[in-house]
């Protein structure tokens, strides 16, 4: 190929040149390419019928090099990825007789077959890529591209509050709920009250009036009868917003609108949280555990050898009481053995973390099984994630160290002056025992209250709560209130384990399965218990799986009460004063400040006829849970 380029298109400085030295004007190849094809392409109007000359439209050559040059790219593309399809167009004759080309060291290609040219002109085109100046990272990093922000925000956090849907909401007034109870007549087996003998003889006739009077009159009965007092409580909870973030948000979302959505649902979580648990002293501190030293099973690991002490504190929403008594292990483990801690159940408590050390000094003892409440870093047993919110839970494994802290020198706030009592605190008989409700002629709780029920959740368990809320048989029930729940609330994994011990137990509890026509083709696995049948009254009772319940703790509920002649239109109330009142504060900087209040308390007007279970096992068979 000649090497020598017309003169009159080289440059002035170059008045002559190779086609190497030409090279280096251009960046690329493509360049090169580019420049030198509308030269090409003016030959091309010796080819067409309309005389022998060149072209010289400038469009026209623009138009016939733009697109040779395209074509000539291409077909080098083509014959480096594609080369048996090149093969193939080319001419027989010329492949027969001048098949030497394709070759290494053909002639007139120096020491490049046309194979190894082509692959060099195709390097040549995936270098132009590198020398671009527009890419997803140059010159900027993020790129010119656009951001697919989807507006508005998405709220994918959970916000339930079923009790606080369920219970009735009622006017009140003033500064506290006044009720006037009358818990037992004579006949009713309440209230202290038994059986009534109403046979007399017969009545003294004939007596004058300076006589004995009034006669011999049977006999008057007896009632027993409460004064409530609930004290109102204050509630309150602001969130804010500055100018710049209302501002920057337009085309976006409405900052202002979404900061009173999560307000109000904060609000509503916060009741549910005070619904179930709140209580306005603290919790007591437990009593010192049971503990009891055994060999390790198959599926334990024992504890290292040593002496140990157990303390442990009571835990609900808010907070962690002091540690209670130190108890002593029964004998030096000997690196084969595992504890069993047996709890001492305390009023209001939800569940509890366990402590073990060394030495009989509560500060000394280091968090084995629990949470810390409302902090970052869980500590957790060998089954038990979290507080216990069992009657027993076994210590095994790796001796808890200092790094997992100590019992809390003062209760971290389990109970407040400004919170209303909550269910598990009247149910329990805490807030009695708080001044909120009465503790005379008889406490203020539930018709049944078992908080060291020791198994789980299970048939029998549930049974005898419904026997004792109906005849009052236990030794500590407050009568025969005749009392028939409604409802059966529980957390997921214990409400799971009652479906599993009702359905496992087979031909022993009859249960009703429902199958629809559209179901018959096809088979769903897995049960799930939705109703339990009363074997008292018949009745039905529903289970409620409350998604914010802690494991342990179980409450059959009342709502209405089984005869229309009480007065009471609802055993649970929560009475307000004023309700839910949001308030948009003066603008005073710049920030948008918003707040809800309300004002207004739990009422529980008839506690007898609902149930409290708790120390309900995760696992009631070693090792515990």
């Amino acid at each position: 190929m000649a090497d020598i380029l017309d003169v009159a298109d080289a440059p002035a400085q170059h008045p002559l040149h190779t086609a190497a030295s030409e090279a280096q004007w251009y960046d690329t190849p493509v360049d090169m390419l580019a420049g030198r094809m509308p030269e090409a392409v003016k030959g091309a109007g010796f080819a067409i019928g309309r005389g022998n000359r060149p072209l010289d439209d400038p469009d026209e050559i623009f138009d016939k090099s733009f697109k040779a040059a395209k074509a000539l790219r291409g077909a080098t593309h083509r014959g480096y990825h594609d080369p048996d399809s090149v093969r193939k167009s080319l001419n027989p004759a010329f492949s027969s007789q001048f098949g030497m080309f394709m070759a290494s060291g053909a002639p007139g290609f120096g020491n490049a077959g046309l194979g190894d040219l082509v692959n060099q002109i195709n390097s040549a085109f995936q270098q132009t890529d590198a020398l671009k100046n527009f890419t997803l990272a140059t010159p900027l990093s993020s790129g010119f591209v656009p951001f697919d922000l989807v507006a508005p925000s998405r709220l994918i956090y959970p916000v339930y509050s079923p009790l606080r849907n369920k219970i009735p909401r009622v006017p009140g007034q003033g500064t506290s709920r006044r009720v006037k109870v009358i818990t037992g007549v004579s006949g009713s087996q309440t209230g202290s009250q038994g059986v009534v003998d109403i046979s007399i003889p017969e009545l003294v006739s004939g007596t004058s009036i300076s006589g004995t009077w009034p006669l011999n009159l049977p006999g008057s009965g007896a009632q027993t009868a409460i004064d409530l007092n609930v004290p109102y409580q204050f509630f309150g909870l602001t969130e804010a917003l500055s100018w710049l973030a209302q501002f920057a948000g337009q085309g976006f979302e409405d900052i202002s609108a979404l900061a009173n959505l999560i307000l109000l649902q904060e609000f509503m979580l916060g009741e549910e949280y005070a619904i179930l648990a709140a209580t306005p002293t603290a919790l007591a501190a437990p009593g010192a555990p049971t503990l009891a030293l055994r060999t390790a099973g198959s599926n334990e690991t024992a504890l290292t050898s040593g002496t140990y002490y157990v303390v442990v504190t009571a835990v609900n929403y808010y907070g962690e009481t002091i540690a209670g008594t130190v108890s002593q292990s029964s004998g030096a483990t000997g690196g084969t053995n595992v504890i069993d801690v047996t709890i001492s159940p305390v009023a209001g408590a939800f569940q509890y973390n366990i402590y073990m050390g060394s030495s009989a000094v509560s500060t000394s003892c280091y968090l084995m099984a629990g949470t810390s409440v409302q902090g970052s870093t869980t500590y957790v047993g060998k089954q038990q994630a979290g507080a216990v919110g069992a009657h027993k839970f076994t210590l095994q494994g790796t001796v808890a160290t200092s790094a997992n802290g100590t019992p809390p020198s003062a209760d971290t706030g389990t109970g407040k002056s400004t919170r209303m009592a909550g269910l598990i605190p009247t149910l329990s008989g805490q807030a009695a025992t708080a001044g909120v409700y009465p503790t005379s002629p008889s406490t203020w709780e539930a018709g049944y209250v078992n908080q060291s029920l020791g198994t789980h959740l299970s048939i029998s368990g549930v049974n005898t709560a419904l026997q004792q809320l109906f005849d009052g048989s236990g030794s500590t029930a407050p009568g025969a209130f005749r009392a028939d729940p409604a409802e059966l609330i529980g957390e997921g994994g214990d409400l799971m384990r009652m479906s599993n011990d009702i359905v496992q137990s087979g031909a022993a509890t009859n249960y009703r399965l429902n199958l629809t026509q559209g179901e018959m083709a096809g088979v769903r696995t897995g049960a799930a218990v939705s109703e339990f049948q009363n074997p008292i009254t018949r009745s039905v009772i529903q289970l409620l799986v409350h998604p914010w319940l802690t494991q342990g703790t179980a409450m059959l509920m009342s709502y209405t009460l089984p005869f229309t002649w009480s007065n009471v239109a609802n055993v649970w109330e929560m009475v307000m004063v004023q309700d839910y009142l949001s308030i948009s504060w003066p603008v005073i900087d710049a920030t948008f400040r918003y707040s809800l209040f309300q004002y207004g308390a739990l009422v529980s007007q008839a506690p007898y006829y609902c149930g409290l279970l708790q120390g309900i096992q995760a696992s009631d068979t070693t090792p515990y849970s």
